[in-house]
């Protein structure tokens, strides 16, 4: 396990798999493309039943995406490009959040930090944002909006994954299973790391 800690951040990589019993009132909110396309893969692969059992949101600006996900009964919430504010009544009864975002688009940059500042004014317990930063065939463009972004965040738990270094570990990672390693990092920062 990685550990480096950047002012209040931590650069986390998991190589274990440890799973933890149910956990009551647990959120994972899932922010913009990449934190929604993470939630989706976790719920698939998960180990632990917590994971699986904890509450889903879904939130992004796309609203073709949310259709879908509405129409197999997960709860979604239409973001507005512009927005500074996330709806305070979506966290009430919940103690322990799971951000999802990747970092570099508009929205997850966005969006992640004013959900985390919303859920701690409103008393949520436990906070813990989970971040990718793009990999590099992504484009530069990417890499510097995530920079941007992981300088704007709030000051709870933050765990940063930058997908790069994944290389380092996989021999094997490519564009085709980038991603698929890249939720399987996300899944072990939720699996092994209360907030």
């Amino acid at each position: 396990m990685l550990y480096r800690k950047m002012r209040h951040l931590i650069i986390y990589f998991a190589s274990e798999n440890i799973c933890y019993t149910t956990m009551n009132n647990t959120m994972i909110l899932a922010i913009g493309g990449a934190g929604c396309n993470m939630a989706k893969a976790i719920m698939r692969i998960a180990n632990a039943s917590w994971v699986k059992e904890a509450a889903y949101l879904f939130a992004d600006t796309d609203i073709c995406h949310l259709s879908k996900l509405s129409k197999k009964g997960y709860e979604t919430l239409i973001l507005q490009h512009d927005s500074n504010s996330f709806p305070v009544e979506k966290f009430k009864g919940i103690e322990n959040l799971y951000i999802l975002a990747g970092l570099g688009g508009e929205t997850g940059g966005n969006v992640a930090g004013i959900a985390a500042r919303t859920a701690k004014s409103s008393g949520v317990e436990n906070i813990s944002l989970i971040v990718t930063l793009p990999f590099a065939f992504e484009g530069s463009r990417r890499l510097s909006k995530a920079k941007e972004a992981l300088n704007s965040l709030p000051d709870v738990t933050v765990r940063v994954l930058p997908n790069d270094e994944l290389k380092e570990r996989y021999s094997d990672i490519n564009f085709i299973n980038a991603f698929a390693y890249s939720d399987k990092a996300v899944l072990n920062a939720i699996e092994t790391g209360r907030p």
